[in-house]
């Protein structure tokens, strides 16, 4: 099956190109703040170096979040728009899962931490199996930092953290955890790939059978700053 993978949800946007197992391209380019209008000229240039036409996609599959609530939207609805267009089925996938997924050498937990703003954070925590399946052991959620540090002092492996709050939150998270607590410097491990986002879609289509092409949303989390307000009448 000939995947596309894209998601928009973090500071890189990634795009991805798979056919079955295989890996055939991927990219990511800087789009915060307002670059996601790139990705489409993005996916045109994989296609053309890959010698695809569009209509040769079989599944779509796009980070739904958490992350940028803007960056989130744009990516649902160029991933939308191009499946709707080809008519050929969606999958959503956990920005989460995707970061983890692409630490594939690491034996123990692996804990993507987002920045939420306020001392809240994104977060999430799986685990891989020995098949190479990713087991999701606490769901994506938002939690102030010291739940999230009392959660994983219960924890009996170590544990690999990866994105922005990580780093943000690293000698906190340290001092509670000690040695257990690993750390990896920013780069690759810590940028969603549009190639995960393509597998995982992949994984995801041939486990449920589901095309999620008008049932797919943002996974925000939060309310945005806007419903606040209206909710406070301002």
């Amino acid at each position: 099956m000939r995947v596309l993978g894209l998601d928009t949800a973090l500071p890189f946007g990634a795009v991805g190109l798979i056919d079955g197992g295989h890996l055939l391209y991927e990219e990511k380019i800087p789009i915060r703040p307002g670059g996601g209008e790139r990705i489409p000229a993005l996916i045109d240039k994989a296609l053309r170096v890959v010698g695809w036409r569009p209509e040769y996609l079989d599944l779509v599959a796009v980070g739904r979040g958490p992350g940028s609530y803007t960056g989130i939207r744009v990516g649902l609805a160029i991933a939308k728009g191009l499946a709707y267009s080809l008519g050929i089925p969606l999958v959503g996938v956990s920005t989460l899962m995707a970061l983890a997924a692409n630490n594939p050498g690491w034996p123990g937990l692996v804990c993507p931490v987002l920045d939420a703003r306020r001392g809240m954070v994104y977060t999430a925590l799986y685990l891989r199996k020995e098949q190479g399946n990713w087991v999701e052991l606490r769901p994506a959620e938002i939690c102030p930092l010291p739940e999230l540090i009392a959660m994983l002092k219960k924890e009996k492996l170590p544990v690999l953290f990866l994105g922005d709050g990580a780093r943000l939150y690293r000698e906190e998270i340290t001092t509670a955890l000690g040695p257990a607590a690993v750390f990896r410097g920013e780069g690759e491990t810590d940028q969603v790939s549009g190639g995960i986002v393509a597998f995982l879609g992949l994984l995801h289509r041939q486990e449920r059978n589901e095309d999620e092409l008008y049932t797919c949303l943002p996974l925000y989390l939060q309310r945005t700053e806007a419903e606040i307000r209206w909710g406070k009448g301002e």
